[in-house]
C-alpha cells in the first residue's frame, strides 16, 4: 500500500467551484490539494455553459435571502480585478430583457425594485459599493432598436442591464488553477475518488489509481457527482436533480449582428427552457437553453433541442437566418436543488453530523458566483477551527501549469 499524501484541506473536484476555492486558500500557509478525475481542470459543467457573468439584471431573478443571490451579487465587483490579475477574457456586453406586453413590464418593475433593495440601497443586505455597478434602466422601442436593430418587432422596449459580461469559463478555471498551483496548491489529476473513510476528524480518500490522500478538512466540489461523493461518508444533506442543457452556437456572420445578451422572461408555456441569444467572447452567437431531466450519462444532442434553440433565436431575431449558420450544438449538466419547490439555491455548508466536511452545489449561475464562493468557504473553515495565516509572498498574478 502506498504512503498516504497528507494535506490540511483536500478539494474533490477541479471545476470552477473547486479551483475558485483552491485559489482563495492558496493565499494562506496551509497544505491544499485538488483531486480531479480528468487530465485538466474545468472539463465538465464548467466547459458547457452560456459563458455569462450574470451581473445586474440576471441577478434580479435570484430570490433575496438565498445563497444564490448573496454569492452572485457580492461577486459583481470582484470580476474586473480578477480578470486583470489572471489575464482571462472578460467583456462587458450588457443585457436586454425584452418587454412584450404590460405583464412583462409589471414583472420587470417588481424585479427591478427587488434588485435595488437587495444591492443598491446603503443598508441593503448585499450592498454593492458605488462605482462597481451601473444602475439598470428601462429603454423604449426606439432605444432598443438603436442597440439591437434586428430584434423582434413586437418588443415594446426592454430592461437594460449595462453590467452583464461574457467570458470563457474554461480559461477562467485554468487561470484560477494555475495561480493556485504557482502559490503552492497541489493538483492530483487523473485521480478518480472511489472511497472515503473517516477516523475522527481525519479523512482518508482513496482513488481508483491507487493514491491515498489524508486530510483534516474535505471540500466536496465534485459537480454533478457531488451527491455520490457525499454518500461515501454519509454527508448527503441535500438532493439534486441532474438537468441537461443543450446550447447551439452560430458563426461569426450571425455573431456580428448581435451585440447584447437578449432574452425574455419565461412564461408557463416556455418552462423549463431558457429563451436567450447572446454573443460569445470569440465572436460567435449562442442560443438556448433547452433543458431536460435525464440520466447523468446522457450527453446526446437531440434534434428536438436544436430545433428549439433555432426557434428561440428566430423568435428574438426574426430577420436573421440562424438555420444557415449553425456551428455546433452541445450539452452540459447542472445540479439543480429544491426540485420539489421549483426554486434552486446553492448549497455551501457543513452537515451537522459530519465534521470538517463541506458540500458545494452550485448549478445555474455557478460561474458568476465563483469569485465570492472561496471567501464563503473560508468563513466556514475558520468557524470549524482551521487556523489561517496569510502567506508571505502570495502572488495574485503568477501562473504555473497544473499538469507539470
Amino acid at each position: 500500500m502506498p504512503e498516504p499524501l497528507n494535506f490540511d484541506v483536500a478539494i474533490i473536484g477541479g471545476g470552477i467551484a473547486g479551483v475558485s476555492i483552491a485559489r482563495e486558500l492558496s493565499q494562506y500557509s496551509i497544505n491544499v490539494a485538488v483531486i480531479e478525475r480528468h487530465d485538466d481542470v474545468g472539463l465538465e459543467s464548467t466547459s458547457t455553459n452560456h459563458n455569462l457573468v450574470c451581473q445586474g439584471g440576471d441577478s434580479l431573478s435570484f430570490r433575496p435571502g438565498t445563497l444564490h443571490a448573496e454569492l452572485n451579487i457580492k461577486s459583481i465587483p470582484l470580476w474586473p480585478k480578477l480578470a486583470d490579475e489572471l489575464n482571462f477574457p472578460l467583456k462587458k456586453v450588457g443585457g436586454l430583457w425584452l418587454i412584450r406586453d404590460k405583464a412583462d413590464f409589471k414583472r420587470y418593475l417588481r424585479l427591478y425594485s427587488r434588485a435595488f433593495k437587495s444591492s443598491l440601497e446603503p443598508n441593503a443586505p448585499y450592498y454593492i459599493p458605488e462605482g462597481s455597478f451601473q444602475p439598470l434602466e428601462f429603454v423604449n422601442r426606439k432605444q432598443l432598436l438603436d442597440m439591437e436593430p434586428y430584434v423582434m418587432p413586437n418588443a415594446l422596449g426592454a430592461l437594460y442591464d449595462p453590467n452583464l459580461c461574457i467570458t470563457d469559463p474554461i480559461k477562467v478555471a485554468k487561470a484560477l488553477a494555475e495561480n493556485a498551483k504557482a502559490n503552492g496548491v497541489e493538483f492530483l489529476l487523473k485521480q478518480e475518488v472511489i472511497k472515503i473513510e473517516r477516523q475522527g476528524i481525519t479523512y482518508s480518500i482513496y482513488t481508483r489509481q491507487g493514491l491515498i490522500i489524508k486530510s483534516t478538512f474535505v471540500i466536496n466540489a465534485s459537480g454533478i457527482e457531488v451527491d455520490r461523493v457525499a454518500e461515501m461518508v454519509g454527508a448527503r444533506n441535500f438532493s439534486i436533480v441532474p438537468l441537461k442543457g443543450t446550447l447551439t452556437d452560430f458563426d461569426e456572420e450571425v455573431g456580428k449582428l448581435i451585440s447584447h445578451e437578449v432574452h425574455v422572461l419565461p412564461r408557463m408555456e416556455d418552462l423549463p427552457h431558457v429563451k436567450a441569444v447572446l454573443p460569445n467572447i470569440y465572436g460567435f452567437a449562442r442560443s438556448g437553453i433547452y433543458l431536460e431531466l435525464t440520466y447523468k450519462s446522457d450527453k446526446a444532442v437531440r434534434e428536438e433541442a436544436v430545433n428549439h434553440n433555432i426557434k428561440v433565436a428566430k423568435e428574438l431575431f426574426p430577420e436573421i437566418p440562424f438555420e444557415r449558420h449553425i456551428v455546433k450544438s452541445f450539452t452540459g449538466f447542472m445540479a439543480y436543488t429544491n426540485a420539489d419547490t421549483g426554486w434552486h439555491d446553492f448549497v455551501v455548508d457543513i452537515p451537522d453530523y459530519v465534521p470538517n466536511w463541506i458540500n458545494i452545489v452550485l448549478g445555474p449561475a455557478g460561474v458568476s458566483a465563483s469569485p465570492m464562493l472561496g471567501k464563503k468557504v473560508i468563513e466556514l473553515l475558520i468557524q470549524s477551527g482551521l487556523r489561517l495565516e496569510p502567506k508571505k509572498g502570495f502572488d495574485p498574478r503568477a501562473r504555473r501549469s497544473v499538469s507539470s
